[in-house]
């Protein structure tokens, strides 16, 4: 569902409708496990491994996946582009306009315009947490103790008792 908060302010009933995104934003086939903002129009969409829900009369692609990583124009209700990852991206965080940061096993810059892995922190362990529910995850699997920095610039993780702290050069993300 998607809804015009500036609408809704003025019309309260405005959140009493139905208001679907088209089929190309979102076919209802994945379980979606994370989502951030890249820009005011653009949403990054991260998938589980969970296998897709049935099966659909309209396959046009781009579209989500399972363990698959998508930018939709939600102004447009479009699907800009998708890319089926090696393993759930799981939680996800904006880095500047064209990356993401996917916590999923360990943290790993995604580059959006092709889906490449940029760069993974295979040292940090960031745990397996591929939606919001985590009580049946033990161990290892259970996410660490994380702090995002608002401005987007940085993100701290801690592992055993150590703290790392990734800073990143949004102008240069940016300008790549």
């Amino acid at each position: 569902m998607c809804y015009d908060v500036a609408q809704a302010i003025a019309d309260p009933c405005h959140l009493d409708g139905r208001h679907e995104l088209s089929a190309s934003f979102n076919p209802g086939l994945v379980d979606e496990s994370s989502a951030c903002w890249l820009d005011d129009d653009r949403l990054a969409v991260a998938a589980s491994a969970e296998p897709e829900q049935d099966s659909i009369e309209d396959d046009r692609e781009p579209r989500l996946h399972p363990c698959g990583l998508a930018v939709y124009d939600v102004a447009s209700r479009t699907c800009l582009r998708a890319f089926k990852m090696h393993e759930p991206p799981g939680t996800i965080l904006p880095l500047g306009r064209d990356h993401v940061l996917s916590l999923y096993r360990h943290p790993k810059l995604i580059e959006l315009s092709t889906g490449t892995v940029v760069h993974a922190w295979a040292e940090l362990s960031s745990g397996r947490q591929d939606g919001s529910i985590i009580w049946g995850l033990s161990g290892d699997a259970i996410p660490p103790v994380m702090a995002f920095d608002p401005s987007g610039d940085r993100f701290a993780i801690a592992n055993g008792d150590t703290i790392t702290v990734l800073e990143f050069n949004l102008p240069a993300l940016n300008a790549m």
